[in-house]
């Protein structure tokens, strides 16, 4: 072996972390200027002095000073283990972003000093949003989803069905008895907002100065996000207003769990 090799090898040896061992529980036996790891930790310098001050104390001949080291070992303990679940939490997220990223969802990060760096998805299903964040109780979001079936076989949008290549063909749209249960469901819609926009302050009816008075925040709020699935990071940017339509929701919701049996 060539020197420089074995120059090499032995630098490597000196600059390798110290794993701390059952022999080490002495004092005076590490050396201060070695790194050492704790449970798969690197200590820093001041937690390093700290652990070595703790096996020094517990190997002390007085009871006071070993009481003290198995104390100041404890709090060690516990900052390291608060370290390591920091580490779990920050892989999961990042995990979790990289997958997301990877279904074509969109990412977020908090510009706001006290959620500096947290990260957000911002063009996920809002209802399973809210749900997720256990803003929502399983019966308003199993009403939630009660509606959105509702709202998607009455919305015209997504009841548009293509032309058949065989226009002589006869075609029974949905199948028998389709148009009698859409224009029930109609109605139980229908009704179902009324009820919503009498319990909804903010429902000004045909007096209301802009689309969302006209129909109640109330009602709006359920077309958006519990029928379209929008997001509320979608409809505003302010915290406020989220905060309001997020509460319009839940009153809708809540109507909907009733008229749904779900309550």
């Amino acid at each position: 072996m060539t020197s420089a090799r074995q120059r090499k090898k032995r630098q490597a040896r000196a600059s390798a972390p110290r794993m701390i061992g059952a022999n080490d529980n002495g004092p005076g036996i590490a050396n201060d200027n070695e790194a050492l790891v704790v449970s798969g930790t690197r200590l820093n310098e001041g937690q390093a002095r700290r652990f070595r001050q703790a096996i020094q104390a517990e190997a002390s001949p007085d009871l006071r000073l070993r009481r003290e080291g198995r104390e100041a070992m404890l709090r060690l303990e516990q900052e390291i283990a608060a370290a390591q679940q920091s580490i779990r939490v920050a892989n999961d997220i990042a995990e979790t972003v990289g997958l997301e990223s990877l279904r074509g969802s969109e990412i977020e990060t908090s510009d706001r000093k006290e959620h500096e760096g947290r990260k957000r998805i911002a063009s996920r299903d809002g209802l399973e949003t809210l749900m997720t964040a256990r803003s929502l109780s399983p019966g308003q979001y199993a009403a939630g989803l009660r509606f959105r079936t509702d709202y998607e076989l009455l919305d015209p949008e997504k009841g548009l069905t293509p032309p058949a290549i065989d226009q002589s063909r006869n075609i029974t749209r949905g199948g028998e008895g389709w148009a009698a249960k859409r224009t029930e469901r109609e109605l139980f819609v229908r009704d179902l907002e009324k009820l919503i926009q009498d319990e909804d302050r903010t429902f000004k009816g045909p007096n209301g100065r802009t689309a969302v008075e006209r129909t109640g925040r109330a009602v709006w709020a359920l077309r958006e996000i519990a029928g379209k699935g929008s997001n509320l990071r979608a409809l505003s940017n302010s915290g406020s207003v989220q905060a309001s339509i997020s509460a319009a929701l839940i009153l809708a919701l809540d109507c909907a769990a009733v008229a749904y049996g779900l309550e």
